[in-house]
């Protein structure tokens, strides 16, 4: 009987661990965690361990010794594994349970704002991906035949009244490089990110951080990217509540650089974008 009960308990915990690995990728609260390049192992890892339960429910354990003298419990139920039994299941249901699915404000204030691109991993990389290369004009040879990067109203993104739909990464990015700057500068633009208030460098209160999560892995490294916001008037929504921005796109010195800086016509609640996380 203890043995058919000690086999009925590890085919249990092999079970829940793979339907709560499974839950978190059919339920999409994976994106919270891991990059979409990695979403998908925690499903086959899921998958395994669920037919792993099955073999272990149908076959049970594969005797390693046989006699009197054996020291291996084979399956006999003691206090010990009981209680790993216990320590086992408890954690997966507590995190099941209690994971929020997004970063709160005080973790993103200990993990300290983004506000320059060369913070980031890879972006100096990134950032020579995004300066157009034209060949040099041979000698002799009339420059204005040479081709041109293309206008960028045919390749930036816009919603139905014509504004730029960016990211707050977008506007870091175009702080450092100047072709970008200049498709974003002076233009209506349309942001969507989580409001956080600006307790620095804001003397009149009408200044607060824009942030999207970035993410280059997991969660573990997940980095707060901060766009400064001009609003109208003073603002109070929630920490951490998702907000809709529509304004011009500036670039003033701050400190010797160019800072990305949205001059707000209108700020105003919305739903989390389907994707709550930059990659």
């Amino acid at each position: 009987m203890s043995t058919i009960l000690s086999r009925i308990l590890t085919s249990f915990v092999l079970m829940v661990w793979g339907t709560v690995l499974t839950w978190f990728y059919f339920s999409g609260k994976v994106q919270a965690y891991l990059h979409p390049t990695f979403q998908i192992y925690p499903a086959i890892s899921g998958i395994i361990l669920i037919l792993m339960a099955c073999v272990v429910l149908i076959f049970g354990f594969p005797e390693c010794c046989n006699g009197e003298n054996c020291a291996h419990t084979h399956g006999k139920l003691t206090f010990g594994r009981i209680f790993a039994f216990v320590i086992l299941i408890f954690p997966i249901f507590v995190a099941a349970s209690t994971s929020p699915g997004q970063f709160g404000a005080t973790a993103v204030m200990n993990r300290g704002y983004v506000d320059n691109i060369s913070q980031l991993p890879g972006a100096q990389k990134a950032l020579a991906k995004q300066q157009p290369f034209v060949e040099p004009p041979l000698p002799g040879e009339n420059p204005s035949t040479q081709p041109k990067p293309s206008d960028s109203d045919n390749y930036l993104p816009k919603n139905a009244k014509g504004q730029l739909t960016l990211q707050t990464i977008d506007l870091l990015y175009a702080a450092e490089e100047p072709s970008m700057r200049k498709d974003f500068e002076n233009k209506e633009v349309e942001l969507i990110g989580q409001f956080m208030p600006l307790k620095v460098k804001n003397p009149t209160g009408s200044r607060f951080n824009l942030i999207r999560m970035y993410i280059v892995c997991c969660a573990a490294d997940a980095r707060p990217v901060a766009i400064n916001i001009q609003a109208p008037k003073g603002e109070d929504f929630k920490d951490m509540s998702w907000v809709k921005v529509v304004g011009k796109a500036e670039f003033p010195l701050e400190g010797g650089r160019h800072t990305p800086l949205i001059v707000a016509s209108s700020i105003e609640k919305c739903d989390p974008p389907s994707d709550k996380f930059l990659y």
